[in-house]
């Protein structure tokens, strides 16, 4: 595959950092801001810092109304809410591009189902804002990408097109299973800490907290099994205590969300599990993980209605 052009709709923090690592790597970027149009491209300095280095660049970024067509490949890493009218823009835009989301939740990818290839990505990397134009960023290892129906044909190619040294892609022939495990992490960590108001490190400080985040593993485990997705619940709680150590101290995004008073990704989340269980008539299954997905919901109504 040539050098392809590659455009990143959602100028966050994981956005902003992949176009500085894709830009020092001399590929043609583009930051695509999701939400709104009619506003000329712009170029400005952005700044990555990471553990042992920091890195700058100038990115462009435009919107959907300065493209006549998309030919390349399309990272998504903007909030799942918005799926259904970036894939409406794509639609009316046009042009022969596959689609990677790298976001979180289940059944994201449903309202790409129009398009020939998309492909689910699980982020073993986190970023974060430190300013308008500077971002922190943190890397596990490899990101996974497959697709869900296992048509990985010329995966390959892409993942040498959007890897970089410091923010590393990897195929995948069972995504599934690392999609499942990331949401049943995220289920717990985007509930228990907002309803507590408190730092991911609490699973790991709290043997009570601890104790609540394998009642709603076991569930969510319990219910990917019907799915025919086999989980292994022992690792999935190790995990999510690792992780507990090594963000101590810090605030997971649905809370930070609710305290800037935006939106969560909750639907994508607790209550697409719930969503998913009534519609198999096992809704008693997975009753606490819905009942905190709910909990959310009504406090992050509750602040709007007081902002």
């Amino acid at each position: 595959m040539k050098n392809t052009e590659i455009y990143i709709i959602g100028s966050g923090a994981i956005g902003k950092a992949l176009a500085v690592f894709l830009k020092l790597e001399n590929k043609q970027v583009k930051l695509i801001r999701g939400s709104i149009d009619n506003i000329p491209d712009t170029e400005k300095y952005i700044t990555v810092i990471g553990k042992d280095y920091t890195f700058k660049e100038k990115i462009v970024t435009t919107t959907f109304s300065n493209l006549s067509s998309i030919n390349g490949i399309v990272l998504i890493t903007t909030k799942t809410f918005g799926n259904n009218k970036i894939a409406r823009k794509l639609k009316n835009i046009g042009g022969d591009f596959a689609i990677v989301l790298l976001q979180n939740g289940l059944n994201i990818e449903r309202s790409f189902k129009v398009f020939d290839k998309v492909y689910r990505c699980v982020l073993l990397s986190t970023s974060q804002v430190a300013s308008e134009n500077e971002v922190t960023f943190k890397t596990v290892s490899a990101s996974p990408i497959g697709n869900l129906e296992g048509k990985n044909e010329n995966l390959d190619d892409l993942i040498k097109q959007i890897s970089t040294p410091n923010f590393e892609f990897r195929e995948e022939a069972n995504i599934s299973k690392y999609v499942w495990n990331k949401v049943i992490a995220n289920c717990v960590f985007n509930t228990v800490c907002p309803l507590l108001e408190i730092d991911n490190g609490i699973f790991h400080r709290s043997t009570n907290a601890k104790t609540l985040a394998e009642v709603i593993i076991e569930e969510c485990v319990a219910l990917s099994k019907i799915k025919g997705i086999n989980l292994d619940k022992d690792e999935i709680i190790e995990n999510l205590i690792l992780i507990s150590q090594k963000s101590d101290g810090q605030l997971i995004s649905t809370y930070m969300d609710i305290l800037n008073n935006r939106r969560t990704e909750i639907e994508s989340l607790n209550l697409e599990i719930a969503k998913m269980a009534d519609e198999m008539g096992q809704s008693e299954l997975v009753k606490n993980t819905k009942l905190l997905g709910q909990l959310i919901q009504i406090k992050s109504n509750e602040i709007k209605i007081k902002t």
